[in-house]
């Protein structure tokens, strides 16, 4: 398979300032910058263990930002937007839970099951989703999370129902010539390294992946899905694996949720697919780095203001209309804008 990324945009060569204006409107990560987001990644992971003060929150930034990540696979590399992208996160959850309380007590294991289930159930929900697009895939998407959360509602000897899965043991980590306890209450900084380890090796494996050639069709069908089709490419096929990579990376952060709480109950899926998205737009759509700062940013948001105003979710929502109308890149956006202009203005100071 080749790289059938159009070489031109707007009739220019791909050096040609048109393409990199539309990069610049849409915050596209440039191809030289895409292994950099790892880095950034350690970084913002740095920030996060030594400044924000609640471990469950700290921890929590890089779970929700993985699983923001995910899904801007389908978002911005694959122009699929799902509305119902906590199927995956909270099932996830579920088969992890289940895990611990049944099987063993392997944070491996847990994780590998919830992955695993996630990305099989994604399969056949993808194969139906998929068979529409626009606005029509979104609506499937959310009439499966909405039956996703009914099933877990009604079936009581598995999911618990409305108590759903409580008590859920500590989870052990199986290290070379150690066995460690993942434990978010008795020791934070353990479970935070842990989940830091995961989420930067599942991020490279993202990063693969859009770099891949199968990476460059996908977002070839994005711009233009009839061309691509037309290149010789199984359009369906792309999207149908990337709707499953996307969907087994929420089973894994779901998976890491539910190990971090030892609890995994219901909530309305609808909301929780809502919040995801709004991460990862928030962030920027055009890379894979956008969603983590995408989720860091809302969830101090919520921490901050819950503890003072009763509606707070209006003055995030106040928040995030604001930040759409005025930056519509996202915070990856701005930032990709701002370097190439510090650099500039470097240039102009050494001269």
């Amino acid at each position: 398979m080749t790289d059938v990324t159009p070489r031109t945009t707007g009739g220019g060569p791909a050096g040609s300032p048109a393409p990199r204006a539309a990069a610049r409107r849409t915050g596209a990560v440039p191809r030289r910058w895409a292994w950099g987001q790892l880095g950034l990644f350690v970084v913002l992971a740095g920030v996060v263990m030594f400044t924000v003060p609640n471990p469950s929150l700290a921890i929590g930034m890089l779970i929700y930002g993985l699983w923001a990540s995910g899904l801007n696979l389908l978002v911005g590399y694959g122009g699929l937007v799902s509305f119902g992208h906590a199927l995956p996160f909270a099932w996830g959850g579920y088969a992890a839970g289940l895990v611990l309380l049944n099987l063993t007590t392997s944070a491996w294991v847990a994780l590998i099951v919830a992955a695993s289930a996630m990305a099989l159930l994604s399969v056949f929900v993808g194969a139906v989703c998929l068979r529409r697009s626009e606005i029509y895939f979104s609506m499937l998407t959310l009439a499966f999370a909405q039956l996703g959360f009914f099933v877990a509602l009604q079936w009581n000897t598995v999911t618990g129902g409305d108590d759903g899965l409580a008590g859920i043991p500590v989870a052990t980590l199986w290290l070379p010539g150690t066995t460690l306890q993942l434990n978010a209450l008795a020791d934070p900084l353990t479970f935070f390294l842990f989940t830091a380890a995961v989420v930067a090796v599942v991020f490279a494996g993202l990063i693969l992946y859009t770099e891949s050639p199968m990476g460059r069709v996908l977002q070839a069908i994005r711009e233009s899905e009839e061309r691509a089709r037309g290149c010789g490419y199984n359009t369906r096929l792309v999207q149908l694996v990337t709707f499953v990579v996307a969907g087994a990376v929420a089973g894994l952060a779901g998976g890491l949720f539910a190990m971090l709480n030892n609890f995994v109950g219901l909530q309305p899926y609808w909301l929780l697919s809502g919040i995801v998205l709004v991460m990862a737009i928030l962030g920027g759509r055009g890379s894979l780095f956008g969603p983590f700062l995408g989720a860091v940013v809302y969830l101090l948001l919520e921490s901050t203001l819950s503890r003072n105003f009763a509606s707070w979710q209006l003055v995030v929502g106040a928040v995030f209309v604001v930040c759409v109308l005025a930056f519509p890149q996202g915070l990856w956006g701005i930032i990709t804008a701002m370097l190439p202009r510090m650099r500039s203005a470097k240039l102009r100071r050494a001269r």
